[in-house]
């Protein structure tokens, strides 16, 4: 038998790391709209993400995770809670321009190359110095699109776009990466290639990130933690831990510890089968 991943549902902070370290997520609740016509999204959700660490969020569609991702890049105020980043409120980091967001559609300007895309978060910023063509071009290498540089947004592959929408998220060296199903739009081949390449970039960038997804496996093979949430109003059901070792690679996805871990996640969702 494989070791059995960790699945717990306390309400507390979870994680490894202190205040100071990752991302802290205390007591977080958030509805839309006034009474009585009031939407209830999330219900005290608190999770802890260690810095550099990988946390993926799935749940049923409505359940809040993406709510979750937008009071995280204080895109929202929270109705009650509150979350900390190294012990910094969001707005700071958000000022800062140290939270990178990937949507799943990749919003790239289609008038612009893939240069011009990557290189715009450095020139809304201010930062287009001398050393912009070597930091774009240090990107495009990281996210495997050499030979691609003056290609515009229609020329590329649904997985191109992605990569460059990766690429401009992490121009500015974020803190934290938030991705709101990034790789949801993409055929199963494309995706794990991106999956991995994914976990190969943030290795080397060391940044901590949070997944929204909706695929019980890209969560097992990604994250580190799986916070299974519950149908609206959102609320923490399970913290699963992955026992896969780093490097990820595609061949752990036939391992037992990887089943085990798929399955619990399912559990978690869905209930032990009769």
């Amino acid at each position: 038998m494989p070791p059995a991943p960790e699945s717990s549902a306390a309400p507390g902070p979870a994680g490894r790391g202190g205040e100071d370290d990752g991302i802290t997520v205390d007591g977080l609740s958030m509805t839309f709209g006034q009474e009585p016509a009031a939407v209830w999204a999330l219900d005290e959700v608190s999770f802890h993400v260690p810095k550099g660490g990988f946390t993926a969020l799935i749940g049923p569609s409505g359940c809040g995770k993406s709510t979750i991702l937008r009071l995280l890049a204080d895109l929202l105020a929270p109705t009650a809670g509150r979350v900390a980043i190294s012990g910094r409120p969001p707005s700071a980091l958000r000022k800062q321009r140290r939270i990178g967001f990937v949507f799943q559609e990749h919003a790239l300007l289609p008038w612009r190359s893939v240069v011009d895309n990557i290189r715009l978060p450095l020139q809304l910023s201010g930062r287009a110095g001398r050393d912009l063509a070597s930091t774009v071009g240090d990107l495009i290498s990281l996210v495997g699109l050499e030979g691609f540089e003056n290609s515009k947004p229609s020329e590329l592959s649904g997985g191109m776009r992605q990569r460059v929408s990766i690429a401009r998220a992490i121009t500015l060296s974020p803190e934290v990466l938030l991705l709101d199903e990034p790789f949801g739009a993409l055929d199963e081949i494309t995706r794990q290639t991106l999956n991995i390449e994914l976990l190969r970039i943030l290795a080397e960038t060391g940044t901590t990130a949070v997944l929204v997804t909706h695929s019980l496996s890209e969560a097992a093979l990604l994250a580190d933690e799986v916070i299974v949430l519950s149908p609206r109003p959102g609320r923490v059901k399970a913290r699963i831990e992955v026992p896969l070792k780093r490097p990820r690679t595609l061949a752990m996805m036939k391992t037992p510890e990887f089943f085990h871990t798929e399955n619990l996640i399912r559990e978690a969702l869905f209930g032990s089968s009769p």
